[in-house]
């Protein structure tokens, strides 16, 4: 077999494309938002005391690391956060990344991810926190985005139309205005 410069050089060239490429598909499969194309509803918003945070800590604090009061506090209400994960719900074979998937975002008195150093926060300040579940049911409202706004209904301050493609919905939201539009006996 006889092998030349080209070659071996053509070889390198086409494997570091497909490294490449890879790389390139993987990140796309990535970048897509959690619970993209579902609703997600804030399930809980919870005010806890140190003693709630070490009530639903399990386990022990690992050497090494560097904060041990925010990586008691993260790891508690993310375990709390799981007891409610599940059941995201299903809508016709549609999908949704992170369907069921319950999120912690902490908001008081830190975020406790924008701390540099540790000793910042002490688990003794408590934690406010919420929970946001992603489910695979699509939003039943459509958003229209306007430059200025101006009520379409006065009684109500705004206007709101149910998508097409929910015809079902479309049937009902029909039936209740012409209700209200007729004067009662």
């Amino acid at each position: 077999m006889i092998k030349n410069k080209n070659n071996i050089k053509l070889t390198t060239v086409l494997g570091t494309l497909g490294i490449l490429t890879c790389l390139g598909v993987s990140s796309i499969a990535q970048a897509v938002p959690w619970c993209h194309r579902g609703t997600i509803v804030q399930i809980a918003d919870v005010n806890w005391s140190q003693a709630q945070i070490m009530a639903n800590f399990t386990g022990s604090i690992p050497g090494g690391v560097a904060d041990t009061e925010v990586y008691t506090t993260y790891h508690s209400t993310n375990n709390y956060g799981n007891t409610f994960a599940g059941g995201g719900g299903g809508f016709g074979g549609y999908s949704v990344p992170g369907s069921g998937q319950v999120r912690v975002i902490h908001y008081a008195p830190y975020t406790l991810t924008n701390m540099v150093g540790p000793g910042y926060y002490f688990t003794s300040q408590g934690v406010k926190f919420k929970l946001d579940k992603c489910y695979t049911i699509p939003p039943l409202m459509e958003h229209k985005e306007v430059a200025m706004f101006e009520p379409a209904k006065p009684e109500t301050g705004f206007e709101a139309v149910p998508y097409e493609n929910l015809r079902a919905i479309t049937e009902y939201w029909r039936e209740g205005d012409q209700e209200r539009e007729q004067p009662r006996k």
